[in-house]
């Protein structure tokens, strides 16, 4: 139970090598700057998507599913690639941006069509979570002791069973996980809480894998990890403001 985040188990492989001393190694610097790269090329993607998408709804009043199913599937497969292959990730890191820029996009089309400005108060809401997490854990207000990556581990494992099984079981017109009202919003804030405490477990072995000595590429393999679960709280965010205005 090394992260919540299992694209990070890969650096614990690769720890305790010779990669050519300390200026062929990841730093913090690096990361942040790659980091900052990948979120920035999301966000531009990102912006071009949903307003292709919204132009395609308004106009034609038919949603962009294309350019969502093959983003979501060529960004699944990259994303396997990027985990196993933490080498690949200074060219796939980039690319699952791409992807995942023009997938949320569109997404987001959906929600600011119905909800008008939900997608910029999901964004600044999203960047304030992860600034918040990353001040609590650099001045040790949150500590990721072996108890609590047990405990946030287990909580996303059981967040992805509960989606996996709501998903199996809506093919046959039942939901575990309810759309709307007080029990949903609830659902919605757990999720929110696990997301962002799963960050600082992201911090904690970005920095454990800087001390190791790991290769410049886990720089990008890193920000890739980053990028994941940022994107992962932007869709709860994104969810429970819509449920919140709902009601």
């Amino acid at each position: 139970m090394q992260s919540s985040n299992p694209a990070l188990s890969a650096m614990k492989n690769a720890a305790g090598v010779n990669f050519g001393g300390l200026e062929a190694g990841a730093t913090i610097s690096g990361t942040t700057t790659k980091s900052i790269l990948l979120v920035a090329l999301t966000l531009l993607v990102g912006v071009w998507s949903m307003n292709y998408s919204i132009s395609q709804m308004v106009n034609y009043g038919t949603m962009p599913t294309g350019l969502v199913t093959i983003s979501c599937i060529l960004g699944f497969i990259v994303c396997l690639v990027t985990c196993f292959k933490p080498n690949f990730a200074p060219v796939t890191a980039p690319v699952y941006a791409v992807l995942e820029g023009g997938a949320l996009g569109s997404i987001s089309a959906i929600f600011e069509l119905q909800f008008p400005g939900i997608v910029s108060t999901a964004v600044m809401a999203t960047f304030t979570v992860v600034l918040t997490m990353l001040a609590l854990w650099k001045y040790k207000v949150i500590v990721p002791t072996q108890k609590f990556k047990a405990v946030i581990t287990s909580a996303i494992m059981g967040i992805c069973v509960l989606y996996l099984l709501n998903f199996i079981l809506g093919l046959f017109s039942i939901h575990l996980i309810p759309t709307s009202g007080p029990l949903s919003i609830l659902i919605s804030v757990v999720i929110c809480a696990v997301a962002a405490l799963s960050l600082i477990l992201d911090f904690e072995q970005i920095q454990e894998s800087v001390d190791q000595g790991l290769p410049k590429h886990f720089e990008f393999y890193n920000a890739f990890c980053l990028l994941v679960t940022i994107c992962w709280l932007y869709i709860e965010i994104l969810k429970l403001l819509a449920k919140l205005r709902e009601e």
